[in-house]
């Protein structure tokens, strides 16, 4: 095993100054973050020579590439709400995560990657409870597999796994919900998970039990420790609100953070 960086925490500066970085650090590997306007790839007009050359001069590997903003943009976006992922109405953004996620495809075929991180996306988060709607939820998988399903075939051609990252407003946030949606797209082999402990463990969920449920599932892991401080008696574990607070109910941390 080697310990890597997702490198969207160097997201302030260039793709050469975070390798730098990252290799001062002993890193090993790289999640590459390329979501819009990342300054370490642009998917839509990659320098693929470039980033390779840097990638080898420095003894490093490329991973994964995470799009995890833009890829639920394809089934939620919500238009002025998803404003900062992506500027433009709901439709425009859907158009252009759809553009992304067959770009995508042909970057790590380039980069020699086969692990897409990302977010399949919700309709309605609030559909989780059975009221008002009882087929809410029912709903919102079928009309996933309708749009995601010619994705997870055409990545399923080029040997490329999506790996959706489990964490609340998406349609697999916890373990049972991730295998009903791997269950909906008919255990494709494309479909994979990343497992980030602190988006499960704040709703109780055992994070060995959720793996050893998921199996070969899980492509992807995020090294993040959680922590519950004396005021979850008062927020609960669902506080709300800015994460920066520091007498917030539940809050999750990188290593070394």
């Amino acid at each position: 095993m080697q310990l890597g960086i997702f490198t969207r925490v160097f997201q302030d500066i260039s793709f050469d100054e975070m390798v730098k970085q990252a290799r001062g650090y002993g890193f090993k590997t790289l999640e590459l973050t390329a979501n819009y306007k990342s300054k370490h790839i642009n998917i839509m007009q990659p320098d693929i020579e470039h980033i390779l050359q840097i990638i080898e001069q420095n003894d490093l590997q490329i991973t994964s590439l995470d799009i995890h903003r833009d890829s639920q943009l394809f089934l939620g976006a919500k238009g002025k709400d998803t404003y900062h992922f992506y500027p433009g109405t709901s439709v425009e953004q859907q158009e252009y995560a759809e553009k992304v996620l067959y770009q995508i495809a042909e970057v790590t075929k380039q980069l020699n990657v086969r692990v897409v991180v990302g977010n399949i996306g919700c309709l309605d988060f609030s559909d989780i409870f059975e009221w008002p709607s009882k087929s809410g939820w029912k709903n919102q998988l079928s009309i996933a597999k309708e749009k995601w399903m010619p994705i997870l075939e055409r990545y399923y051609t080029e040997n490329i796994i999506f790996a959706h990252e489990i964490g609340p407003q998406q349609l697999a946030f916890n373990t049972e919900t991730a295998l009903e949606l791997a269950d909906v797209f008919e255990n494709i082999p494309s479909l994979g998970f990343c497992i980030d402990p602190s988006q499960l463990l704040y709703t109780g969920i055992n994070i060995s039990d959720c793996i050893e449920s998921l199996g070969k599932k899980v492509v992807n892991f995020h090294a993040k420790d959680a922590e519950f401080n004396h005021t979850v008696r008062k927020s609960g574990i669902l506080a709300h609100g800015n994460y920066s607070p520091i007498n917030r109910g539940y809050r999750s941390r990188i290593p070394g953070s």
